[in-house]
């Protein structure tokens, strides 16, 4: 009999305990609005390979920062400087504690192209997180004045380019979170009433 109460009793122990470990490192990203803080990201332009310095300052009474480099299909990319983290979605970002100002190194893929989205999400001690992004696209190059002579009959039509928006799409985890509370929650039910029926 003493030993089923202890064990009751350690389940409902690792039952309290186990919700800390269900958190996700990436939950603020949820719930960001823009940010008023500065960001940079140097070089501007993108190419393979190479290692990005991205700078956040101007961010008052912060306490952590979240970062994250996304390809156009909303694809984790790239490598942060350690300490890196997995959110539940199953990306990878990078994160770090701040105080006003940090400078995160992220290096771009080898085989990625052009456009990343470089997103950082600032939580400050009042327990609100902003955010900013950054677009990297490929340097536009120059071309060379043409010497050829067009014939009179020839009509040049001016170049336009027009990009079309990109929206960026944040996995919720909430549901799964939900859903692991829950199970939690009767599992503390179910063992408040065993323990309580064996003490009475």
């Amino acid at each position: 009999m003493a030993a089923l109460t202890s064990t009751l009793q350690l389940l409902f122990l690792g039952a309290l305990i186990s919700p800390v470990y269900l958190l996700d490192d990436c939950q603020p990203i949820q719930n960001a609005t823009l940010g008023s803080y500065n960001l940079s990201v140097t070089p501007a332009d993108y190419k393979a390979n190479t290692n990005y310095n991205v700078t956040i300052s101007g961010a008052t009474n912060s306490s952590s920062v979240i970062l994250q480099a996304l390809n156009t299909e909303n694809s984790s990319v790239g490598r942060w400087e350690d300490p890196a983290v997995n959110c539940s979605n199953g990306g990878s970002v990078g994160k770090q504690n701040i105080s006003t100002t940090a400078t995160v190194q992220w290096t771009s893929p080898a085989n990625e192209t052009a456009p990343v989205e470089i997103s950082v999400f600032v939580t400050f001690s009042d327990g609100s997180t902003q955010f900013q992004k950054k677009s990297l696209n490929t340097a536009s190059t120059v071309l060379p004045a043409s010497s050829t002579v067009l014939p009179a009959s020839s009509t040049v039509l001016p170049a336009s380019t027009t990009r079309s928006p990109t929206t960026t799409k944040t996995t919720n985890s909430v549901s799964t979170v939900q859903a692991s509370s829950f199970l939690l929650a009767t599992v503390h039910l179910l063992s408040v009433f065993v323990t309580g029926k064996l003490f009475c």
